[in-house]
């Protein structure tokens, strides 16, 4: 009896059609995404250049830059992507000509300077990257200069010249400044004081053998400033020249020898 019950029941069973809650029937279901295709530079396995990074073809958009050390003066032309065969560079004693032409494009960029004291041309050079033009010239007289342009004349000395009393005392006097005070100082009297102080003043011992080597150097040239460094730096201290063309040759650390009970020992 109960197998029959359970017949009947399932003869008469509604049927539920399977599609999921809220969705009938009659509503077509959303086809699946497609796969996009890949882009072209994807493909190639490359990325876009960035502007930043782009070669300069806009001659207005170069700009340089400067700075300088006591003996050398560089200057940067911040040009992008310029091969080496495209600039041209000509330095003379007080100026320097360069011509850069630009890559993709029939445009030049030339700069032209006025240096403002003049440069050794046998020591000057420039070289190429990929973010600059690079020029390097070595000053004709190691002093620092003012600003970069100028007439070439520079008016810069490579040293103090040493004071002559006897000029000195010859010399004009300056004017004197307004004062409140009672007693005017008379400043070029006071200069020339210590001037004749220094000029008389008698040294001895080490002290006088300091102020010779002093005022020897004050009034070399550069030749002699370099042989009076050399041999007195790489001797230890036991030997002073004045000979650059003897002490050019020479190497004083392979000679140097030790007071008598000492002996020279190598730091580090």
């Amino acid at each position: 009896r109960w197998v029959r019950k359970c017949e009947a029941e399932l003869s008469g069973a509604v049927k539920v059609p399977l599609v999921a809650p809220g969705i009938t029937s009659s509503t077509p279901l959303a086809p699946p995404p497609q796969p996009t295709a890949p882009s072209q530079a994807a493909v190639a396995g490359t990325r876009p250049v960035p502007a930043s990074l782009a070669p300069t073809s806009d001659p207005s958009r170069v700009r340089y830059e400067w700075y300088q050390t006591f003996t050398h003066l560089v200057v940067s032309i911040l040009a992008r992507g310029v091969a080496a065969s495209d600039v041209s560079v000509t330095f003379e004693p007080a100026e320097v000509d360069v011509a850069i032409k630009l890559p993709g494009t029939s445009s030049e960029y030339q700069l032209n300077l006025s240096l403002f004291a003049k440069v050794d041309t046998a020591d000057c050079t420039y070289s190429v990257s990929a973010t600059k033009v690079e020029l390097k010239m070595k000053k004709d007289v190691a002093a620092k200069w003012d600003t970069l342009e100028g007439t070439g004349e520079g008016g810069i000395l490579p040293y103090l010249p040493a004071v002559d009393p006897a000029a000195a005392e010859d010399a004009p006097k300056r004017p004197a400044y307004p004062t409140s005070r009672p007693k005017k100082t008379d400043w070029d009297e006071v200069e020339h004081d210590v001037a004749r102080e220094e000029a008389e003043e008698k040294l001895e011992g080490d002290d006088a053998l300091q102020k010779l080597f002093r005022d020897i150097y004050a009034r070399a040239d550069d030749d002699t400033r370099r042989a009076m460094n050399k041999s007195f730096q790489t001797s230890g201290g036991t030997v002073l020249s004045t000979n650059w063309g003897e002490v050019a040759k020479k190497d004083y650390e392979k000679e140097r020898t030790a007071p008598e009970g000492q002996e020279w020992k190598k730091w580090g």
